[in-house]
């Protein structure tokens, strides 16, 4: 919520709706939509200095460290497989992209940090941000959301997109409609 100097609420991007025959219409994707940007042009207010995530190429600087990781078993260098790698140098700065994959056994001399503005469709070295973000350890790290939730003592299961006849919540309503 953006709040003035009186700590009193300008913008806020909590919504509560009453659905029903003559309340709100039911929460969808469009709305959320509304919200989600709303969110976020609070938070550029509240935190103007903020700037997007973006792993450099060389250690140090604006970048923010990563977990700690265990190089994965499909390392292409077999010397590097099941080794622990720490995220960070020895005087604790974040380590860029192209430390923490000469330390995988990478060649990465003759790869540029990111590809501008985007990728080329389905390239697999194009870049060393390409290749990192395709590294095992790196695909299946966990959220901030997922840790959070798990470290509550709770299970977090993410549903296949497009697949509404997995999530238990449609099957409820479903049965509900079959029972009435």
């Amino acid at each position: 919520m953006l709040q003035d100097e009186n700590d009193r609420i300008i913008r806020d991007a909590r919504k509560i709706i009453y659905p029903g025959s003559n309340g709100d219409p039911w929460w969808d994707n469009k709305q959320l939509m509304v919200q989600i940007r709303s969110a976020i042009e609070i938070f550029k207010a509240t935190h103007p200095n903020c700037k997007a995530f973006e792993m450099n190429k060389s250690n140090g600087g604006a970048q923010r460290k990563q977990r700690d990781t265990i190089i994965p078993q499909s390392n292409l260098d077999v010397c590097f497989r099941g080794q622990p790698q720490e995220m960070t140098t020895a005087s604790r700065e974040a380590k860029g992209l192209k430390a923490v994959l000469k330390e995988r056994g990478f060649d990465v001399s003759r790869l540029r940090a990111k590809c501008v503005p985007v990728c080329p469709f389905e390239s697999h070295n194009c870049c060393m941000a390409r290749l990192l973000s395709q590294q095992e350890d790196f695909i299946n790290q966990e959220s901030m959301l997922e840790t959070l939730i798990k470290s509550a003592g709770h299970e977090c299961i993410f549903l296949p997109k497009f697949h509404c006849e997995l999530n238990l919540i449609e099957m409820v309503s479903y049965l509900l409609l079959i029972i009435c």
